[in-house]
């Protein structure tokens, strides 16, 4: 099971300070964390740091530890988590580099995880993790009878995203990925074939995203599009073909045999569905990050609610492109957006707005009652499909890949936070960079790392109903 754990930047940070204090010895910490029901797995998003300090710890030694976990947890705070449907995961420093969980690790654990998950009523994941020098972490669940299981993804999403899989036998690179990983070294090409990313919107821009992270030997996609190709697709979808507008076959079955005919290895998961179905959202809650391609702002909208809710570095691709209606272009901008769950939205920067979400839900129910309160001046009016020109969707998606590429090898002269939002504007010849200002829009802040339990995942599944 893909089962993952994800933190923000700054929660890994304060981790790191607390574990390794320079000292060489030993410390420990309690990670409480919401949870979220992926398609295969589950994921733990950290919602609380609580150290352990050092007065408080026996026995600290260099590869040795003891402290009084009961203090911690008197009655009324077990309520209080168990209230929350909150899991717990006890952490501590291997300074000396030893990177698996020693026999008195697993001694130890089986004794207090016995405890612990006799404590709820239902079967949420506990376990415990280690952190060695440089701020590696590695996890697992332990169970009411002392059973032991990897957690196999643990995520910082943060202006650099650092991601641990667990351990596996080093593999002879094969010929179509020898020149990815000559130009970023073997083990980021070993993370991206162990690296699960999801796509969503297949058309003009998400064509291109999965044929870039396709040819660079993806593990694995997951893509998502309700729609189905049709010829007005031809100039724009990477590989479509005229039998498959013809046949209307569904625009992520198409790229499917697209991706499998290259010969890359890469595994596709394809959902005809929208980013309201449960089974959407539970695959995406399984992937490392996710790429939004949509046009539309409640598909934004829609995305950043996903993203919010399970600590998922999201990346946002758009296209502006206006035509005189003479042969001519007004405006025409490739825009790519990185957030994390401490930086600012996209709706705080203004790439959509709230009253655009509202329309477009009316448009789409009650086409009627959304004409109507348009012209009363109530609803703003939804644009129509903008013109569409394949290179400028080219510039767009490149701006968003060789972001990713970044923000996971780091290869940038300048700090990644500078890059959250790009823009190429065509008409002007400019190309121009900047920092995300402020924080998450209140209406995800305030639902950061729930999971499942966020109020905008149980409305938007509501939605699917």
């Amino acid at each position: 099971m893909p089962n993952s754990l994800a933190m923000t930047g700054r929660a890994h940070k304060s981790l790191m300070s607390h574990l390794l204090p320079g000292d060489g010895l030993e410390s420990a910490a309690i990670l409480l964390c919401h949870s979220g029901r992926g398609r295969e797995g589950f994921r733990l998003m950290v919602k609380e740091c609580l150290p352990v300090p050092i007065n408080d710890c026996s026995n600290r030694s260099k590869d040795r530890l003891s402290w009084n976990f009961e203090k911690f947890f008197f009655p009324e705070k077990i309520t209080e988590i168990d209230r929350q449907g909150l899991s717990l995961i006890t952490v501590h420093s291997h300074p000396n580099g030893y990177s698996d969980f020693s026999s008195v690790d697993n001694m130890n654990d089986r004794e207090l995880f016995r405890s612990v998950c006799s404590w709820f009523d239902d079967r949420r994941p506990n376990g415990s993790a280690i952190m060695l020098p440089g701020g590696k972490l590695i996890a697992r669940t332990v169970d009411a009878t002392g059973r032991f299981n990897p957690i196999e993804t643990i995520t910082v999403a943060s202006d650099t995203i650092r991601i641990w899989k667990t351990k596996r036998r080093n593999r002879r690179v094969p010929g179509y990925g020898l020149r990815v990983s000559q130009t970023f070294g073997k083990g980021t090409f070993e993370l991206l074939r162990r690296m699960r990313v999801g796509v969503v919107g297949c058309s003009g821009t998400g064509s291109i995203i999965i044929e870039l992270l396709a040819r660079n030997c993806l593990g694995n996609l997951v893509i998502i599009d309700p729609d189905v190709v049709e010829k007005k697709n031809l100039n724009r979808i990477v590989n479509a073909r005229k039998k498959d507008a013809d046949r209307k076959i569904p625009k992520v079955e198409a790229i499917r045999k697209m991706v499998a005919a290259m010969g890359t290895g890469v595994r596709v998961d394809a959902y005809q569905a929208d980013t309201t179905s449960p089974a959407v959202i539970e695959a995406l809650a399984d992937c490392d990050v996710v790429f939004g391609c949509v046009d539309t702002a409640r598909g934004r909208y829609h995305l950043e609610c996903i993203a919010t809710a399970f600590f998922l570095p999201y990346f946002d691709i758009g296209v502006n492109l206006e035509a005189d209606g003479e042969g001519g272009i007004v405006q025409a901008d490739a825009v790519a957006h990185y957030m994390h769950p401490e930086n600012s939205s996209l709706i705080s920067r203004g790439a959509y707005t709230s009253e655009q979400v509202t329309a477009e839900g009316w448009r789409q129910v009650d086409r009627e009652h959304y004409e109507a309160q348009r012209i009363a001046g109530y609803l703003a009016a939804v644009g129509e499909d903008q013109p569409a020109v394949i290179s400028i969707n080219m510039q767009a998606t490149c701006l968003a890949f060789n972001d990713f590429l970044s923000r996971l090898h780091n290869f940038r002269l300048d700090h990644n936070a500078e890059f959250a939002v790009q823009r190429f504007r065509l008409v002007h010849g400019a190309y121009s960079n900047e920092a995300a200002k402020g924080k998450p829009a209140p209406v995800f802040q305030k639902f950061l790392g729930m999971g499942d339990r966020s109020f905008l995942i149980q409305n938007l599944k509501s939605h699917a109903d």
